[in-house]
C-alpha cells in the first residue's frame, strides 16, 4: 500500500489526476516531493506515468528526484515515460535561488529520452 498525504495511492487516484489533466490550460505533470522513485514508491509513480503519457502523450511529464539517472534509474519502467527528470539529492550548501527547475548547483535536468536514446545523459535545455 502506498500512502500520500497519509491516504492510500490507488487506481482512483491516478483517475483523479488523470481528469485534472485533461484541462487544456494544463501543460503536464509534474511528480515530486517526497521521493517518488523510492524504491516503496516506483511502483505508483510508474503507474501513474503510463496512464498519463498513454492519455496525453502530447503532454510533458518531468519527475524531481533525490536519485540519479545513471545510477539509479536509466533502466526503470519509469523512465519510458518520463520526458524531464530533475536527478539528484538537494544540498543545502549548493542551494542557488537563480537555478532554472532546481534547488541545488549539484542537480541535473535531464532530456530523458536524448538519454536514453543516446545512452548518455543529454542536459535539458
Amino acid at each position: 500500500m502506498i500512502l500520500i498525504g497519509g491516504k492510500e495511492f490507488t487506481d482512483e487516484t491516478i483517475d483523479k489526476v488523470l481528469k485534472l489533466c485533461e484541462n487544456e490550460n494544463v501543460k503536464g505533470l509534474s511528480i515530486l516531493g517526497g521521493e517518488p522513485l523510492h524504491p516503496n514508491n516506483i511502483e505508483g509513480t510508474t503507474k501513474l506515468a503510463k496512464a498519463f503519457k498513454e492519455k496525453m502523450p502530447n503532454k510533458n511529464l518531468w519527475i524531481w528526484s533525490g536519485f540519479t539517472f545513471d545510477k539509479d534509474l536509466k533502466d526503470k519502467e519509469v523512465m519510458k515515460y518520463t520526458d524531464v527528470l530533475v536527478d539528484g539529492r538537494y544540498v543545502d550548501e549548493l542551494r542557488n535561488p537563480t537555478l532554472k527547475w532546481k534547488g541545488s548547483e549539484n542537480q541535473r535536468v535531464i532530456d530523458v529520452k536524448k538519454s536514453l536514446n543516446s545512452n548518455d545523459v543529454i542536459l535539458y535545455k
